[in-house]
């Protein structure tokens, strides 16, 4: 009996858990919060949303699993990883919050593979480049739905 209630705690406080549940909420948050938008402004969130929402569900329910069977050393490798990860979160957030999706994505996506993965260069460049291309090409040009240009740039332009 305390064994099965030791798992279920130690699933609400492993912060994989509480990574995916966070991840989750977003998503759904964003979604619900898209179906309120004009017609033309919540095709990209509800095409973001909707995925993410189901597979951030998939996620948690799969990290609640996980965490009933990991042991203290399996935790301080996460641990980093995790540190890691929220690290690459907010240099994202920061990023395209000051600079935009068009610039900040593709040196972020760059960044990303090439120095917190160790990807090859041409690896790294080619995503970087197909990035931009989806973002400006498909999105901007295709369906012409102007992306947020980040405050740094709005300031500078403006």
């Amino acid at each position: 009996m305390d064994r099965g209630i030791n798992m279920q705690v130690n699933a609400v406080l492993n912060g994989r858990v509480a990574t995916a549940f966070v991840m989750m909420l977003i998503f759904v948050t964003m979604s619900l919060m898209a179906l309120g938008f004009p017609d033309k402004a919540r095709l990209m969130p509800l095409m973001v949303g909707i995925p993410g929402s189901v597979l951030g569900l998939i996620q948690l329910i799969n990290e609640i699993r996980h965490s009933a069977y990991e042991t203290t050393d399996d935790a301080a490798e996460f641990s980093k990883a995790e540190r890691s990860m929220f690290v690459w979160i907010f240099l994202y957030f920061f990023g395209i919050l000051g600079f935009g999706f068009i610039y900040a994505a593709p040196i972020l996506v760059f960044a990303f593979l090439f120095i917190g993965r160790k990807e090859s260069l041409p690896v790294s460049l080619i995503s970087a480049v197909a990035t931009w291309a989806v973002l400006f090409g498909f999105f901007e040009n295709g369906f012409e739905i102007p992306l947020f240009t980040g405050l740094l740039v709005q300031s500078i332009i403006a």
